[in-house]
């Protein structure tokens, strides 16, 4: 081989370098970003089905015996009490 045809084969090499840098890049970009969603939707499917289940149960109790869940209902999350008791509210 000649330094002609040297030269020519070394530009030729570097631009094959180049445009599979500069392109085949992209995908592999691409490929990242879909594994980090599909670990972001895994999380947040997890999460769904424990709020799922949750809701199940809670609905079970209604079936079963209404009276009680609602009296639940009303001492944990709107913090009713009966009378005479005394609600104590500890701050963090």
């Amino acid at each position: 081989m000649n330094d002609e045809q040297k030269r020519r084969m070394f530009y030729l090499l570097a631009a094959v370098i180049f445009a599979a840098t500069a392109f085949g890049n992209q995908h592999f970009k691409r490929l990242l970003i879909y594994k980090r969603n599909k670990k972001i939707l895994r999380m947040q499917i997890t999460e769904l089905e424990k709020e799922n289940a949750a809701l199940k149960k809670q609905l079970e109790m209604f079936e079963q015996n209404p009276k009680e869940a609602y009296y639940k209902i009303a001492r944990e999350e709107f913090g009713m009490i009966e009378p005479g008791e005394i609600k104590y509210r500890f701050i963090e």
